[in-house]
């Protein structure tokens, strides 16, 4: 009987401590919204944005993405969401890379990925997936990654090469996520950009701006942040959970204030003039806050939700300022305009100014009229999907 007393009390025990094991640790809710009044009043800013046949006139390419994804969650049937849904589909039609602006046609596709996302409408995968199939063709053929020489685009000496050849990877991941045709082939191509991205700029911390060029930027990390992230929610495989995280860290190094979060954006600092390295760009700050979102989304630390909050504050509160179409538009109209017009693309308009955020913060101060690239209405755009994404997308 002995035997069975012993097995009998293994039994009770095990009762008990099943029934004592503690509850699974409930994730903590997503910090609410707190930029409400920001979203409205940029809102409210871009419908004074040019747009003209779908194309937005102050931007710098990134418009057809953002603009457009923007709209298809908010207002699909809106005659600006209907005209950039057009000129998009229009701009990877029958497409000849060689010519191609590559950063207008990629914007382009992933615009019409989120497009048809929010809407349900597939009118537009077969034209996706044409271009998604030619570009990587181009992509393999040259070994997954972007060479820095024999491509000619204004994107690939700005932003490099890592985070074009990421951007490249990305457009399959989301492809898989908004799309969903073709899924696993879409998925494996950006493995293989992934693997190859790696194999020739990354140090086993942190990506190059180039093969040949080790300098530390945000783009081609956060690029690759966002790709990571998208492949580990495909895949389920944590390596590149931990890659993300890992790359994460690597970029601590360019971060310039807490309170509100800034980061060092070197990838233009000399262009825009600046002379200390108190410099940091809207656009490469969009990038960012959309790899916090992706790091929330696959950890769900409330510290990447945090910090994105916390750059928008550095939004508001240190690049929110007035812009004029005088200070964006240098067109030469067939006829002179007035002293109080300007030629916007070819028509004498009555000069006007609105609110926006700036396009970088410079050696202490905001941009200036005086400066280049003092305004882009697409990086607007792009602050105001982060922002939709921050209010829906996460909160859900």
């Amino acid at each position: 009987m002995r035997w069975w007393v012993g097995v009998a009390g293994l039994l009770l025990v095990s009762c008990v401590e099943e029934r004592i094991a503690p509850a699974p640790v409930p994730e903590p809710p997503t910090p609410e919204f707190r930029h409400q009044a920001f979203y409205e009043t940029l809102r409210a800013d871009a419908e004074h944005f040019g747009q003209r046949e779908g194309d937005w006139l102050e931007d710098y390419g990134d418009a057809p993405f953002y603009g457009l994804a923007f709209y298809a969650h908010t207002t699909p049937e809106d005659a600006r969401t209907v005209a950039a849904r057009a000129r998009a589909v229009s701009l990877i039609t029958d497409i000849d890379f060689s010519t191609a602006d590559l950063q207008e046609v990629t914007m382009s596709a992933l615009g019409l990925m989120e497009y048809a996302d929010a809407t349900g409408d597939d009118a537009d995968v077969a034209v996706l997936d044409a271009f998604v199939d030619e570009m990587d063709g181009l992509a393999k053929a040259i070994g997954y990654y972007v060479p820095t020489e024999g491509v000619e685009s204004w994107a690939l000496r700005t932003y490099g090469p890592t985070a074009i050849s990421a951007l490249i990877g990305l457009v399959n991941a989301e492809h898989a996520v908004r799309i969903g045709s073709r899924r696993d082939e879409r998925i494996a191509f950006a493995r293989e950009v992934a693997k190859h991205v790696a194999e020739v700029a990354y140090d086993g911390t942190r990506f190059a701006f180039a093969s040949d060029n080790p300098m530390l930027c945000l783009y081609p990390n956060v690029s690759m942040i966002l790709l990571d992230s998208r492949l580990f929610q495909l895949t389920g495989e944590v390596s590149y959970r931990e890659r993300a995280l890992r790359t994460y860290d690597a970029i601590q190094a360019l971060r310039l204030s807490d309170l509100p979060t800034r980061y060092y954006s070197p990838y233009s600092a000399a262009a825009m003039g600046a002379t200390t390295t108190d410099y940091s760009t809207l656009s490469s700050h969009n990038y960012l806050m959309l790899a916090l979102a992706v790091l929330y989304e696959v950890t769900r630390d409330p510290r990447f939700v945090e910090e994105l909050d916390s750059v928008l504050d550095a939004l508001e509160t240190q690049l929110y300022g007035s812009w004029c179409l005088s200070h964006v538009h240098e067109e030469s109209c067939p006829t002179t305009c007035s002293e109080t017009e300007v030629c916007v693309v070819d028509a004498c308009t009555e000069d006007s100014c609105q609110g926006g955020v700036l396009h970088h913060w410079i050696d202490g101060r905001p941009a200036a009229p005086t400066d280049p690239e003092y305004f882009c209405s697409g990086c607007n755009l792009q602050a105001l999907y982060v922002m939709w994404y921050r209010s829906v997308r996460l909160m859900e």
